[in-house]
C-alpha cells in the first residue's frame, strides 16, 4: 500500500490502547464502543504477563480491523516498549507499518501526539534523500522545475514517479475544475469539486503516481511560491 499523509495511529500500554485518525500532523482521537480499549491484565509472572499482553494486543488489533477494512490506511504504532516489542514480535500490520514510536503516550493530547508522529510518517513519504536541496537546484538549471500552486497542480496530473516539495505550513483553499484539471483558488468555491486543501490534493496525486514527496520549512521556497515539482521528461 503506498504512502499517505493520511494514515492512523495506534497507542498501546499494558493498560489501554487508543486509535487515532492521521492528516499530517493533526490527529483525531477516535471515541467510540471500540476504542479506547481498556486490558483487565492483572499481576502474575512474566511469563503470564507477557501472554496477557498479547492477547490484548490480538484484541485490539480486531478492533483495529473494523476501521482498517472499511478505509484501509498505513499504519504507525506508539506506546511502551514491551507493548511495541510483543506486538512486533506478532507480526501484525507488518505490511502497512510505517513506524513505530517508543514511550508512554497515554496521558499525551492528540494535538501534541500528532508533532510526535507526523515525522515518522513524513521522513518514510521523502525517503532517504540528503540533498533534497541540492537536487532542486539541479533540476532548475536544466528547467526540469515548475513552481506555484497552478503550476505544479497541472503538471502533477501528467507527470510519473515525479519529486514534489512543499514547505510545511503551505495550506490552499479551492478546488479542480473538472474539464481541465485546472486549480480554482478561492475563499467562496462554488465548484463540483470544493477542497479544503489544494496542496493535500496534490500531495496525494503524486504519491499516487508513484513519487514521492519532501516537506521543507517555512519560508524554504520563498522563491518557487513554496511549491515545486521536478519534472522527469
Amino acid at each position: 500500500m503506498q504512502l499517505s499523509i493520511h494514515y492512523y495511529v495506534l497507542l498501546l500500554s499494558e493498560q489501554t490502547s487508543k486509535l487515532y485518525e492521521g492528516f499530517r500532523d493533526k490527529l483525531i482521537d477516535i471515541q467510540n464502543t471500540n476504542f479506547p480499549f481498556e486490558s483487565s491484565i492483572d499481576a502474575g509472572s512474566p511469563a503470564h504477563k507477557d501472554t496477557q499482553v498479547s492477547n490484548f494486543l490480538h484484541q485490539t488489533d480486531q478492533r483495529f480491523a473494523h476501521y482498517y477494512d472499511q478505509d484501509p490506511h498505513r499504519l504507525v504504532v506508539i506506546g511502551e516498549k514491551n507493548s511495541l516489542d510483543i506486538y512486533q514480535a506478532s507480526k501484525i500490520r507488518q505490511d502497512i507499518l510505517i513506524g513505530t514510536v517508543e514511550g508512554d503516550f497515554t496521558a499525551t493530547s492528540p494535538n501534541d501526539l500528532g508533532k510526535i508522529v507526523w515525522p515518522v510518517v513524513k521522513e518514510a513519504i521523502a525517503g532517504v534523500n540528503q540533498n533534497a536541496l541540492r537536487d532542486l537546484a539541479t533540476a532548475a538549471r536544466v528547467k526540469k522545475v515548475v513552481s506555484g500552486i497552478d503550476a505544479v497542480g497541472q503538471s502533477a496530473e501528467i507527470e510519473t514517479g515525479s519529486t514534489l516539495y512543499v514547505e510545511e505550513d503551505y495550506h490552499v483553499k479551492g478546488s479542480i475544475h473538472k474539464t481541465d484539471q485546472s486549480l480554482i483558488r478561492s475563499k467562496h468555491v462554488n465548484l463540483l469539486e470544493v477542497l479544503d486543501d489544494v496542496v493535500d490534493f496534490i500531495i496525494e496525486k503524486v504519491l499516487k503516481k508513484g513519487g514521492t514527496v519532501i516537506f521543507l520549512d517555512s519560508g524554504s521556497l520563498v522563491n518557487l511560491e513554496r511549491i515545486a515539482l521536478i519534472l522527469q521528461g
